[in-house]
């Protein structure tokens, strides 16, 4: 979809109108054009040429571009300051020792409940006590196992 400049003007009010001219249009003739359906050999193509910018145009831009390095260098120096300001925050902060930057940290650390923290223990408890059970269980159900069957036989039994 092509937008013509006579719309696309108003939307920028400080550039300076274009003195059109008639655009010249310029045939050029493709003689190694590629070989896709899309393009045909000896296909003729339209080109328009752009007017040039005036030497008004020229000393507008350049009014601007001055105006525009000027706000940025501002910009700059405020950058720069507030990097300065926070160098010398950090400065402070290792100034104030490391016990102190723990402090900190804990402070801002989301702590859960007192319910909760309760609720997961017991269960983390529950937990090691039943694995505990079953795990004595089957211990002590093959100890008497083993002992049945090899009841009165040692190691030198197996291999003497």
């Amino acid at each position: 979809m092509a937008i013509p400049i006579a719309q696309i003007r108003p939307l920028f009010p400080s550039a300076s109108p274009i003195t059109t001219a008639p655009p010249k249009s310029t045939t050029i003739l493709l003689k190694h054009a590629p070989k896709f359906p899309q393009f045909a050999s000896n296909r003729r193509r339209q080109f328009t040429s752009v007017p040039k910018a005036s030497a008004d145009d020229e000393n507008a831009a350049a009014a601007e571009s001055a105006e525009e390095r000027k706000e940025m260098t501002e910009l700059g120096k405020e950058i720069q300051q507030a990097m300065k300001e926070r160098e010398q925050e950090k400065e402070k902060e290792k100034e104030s020792g490391f016990v102190s930057g723990v402090i900190e940290e804990i402070r801002e650390i989301e702590w859960p409940a007192f319910g909760k923290v309760l609720g997961t223990t017991g269960v983390v408890l529950g937990v090691i006590a039943g694995s505990s059970l079953v795990l004595l269980t089957v211990n002590a159900v093959l100890a008497e196992i083993s002992d049945t069957v090899f009841a009165g036989k040692g190691v030198q039994d197996f291999f003497g």
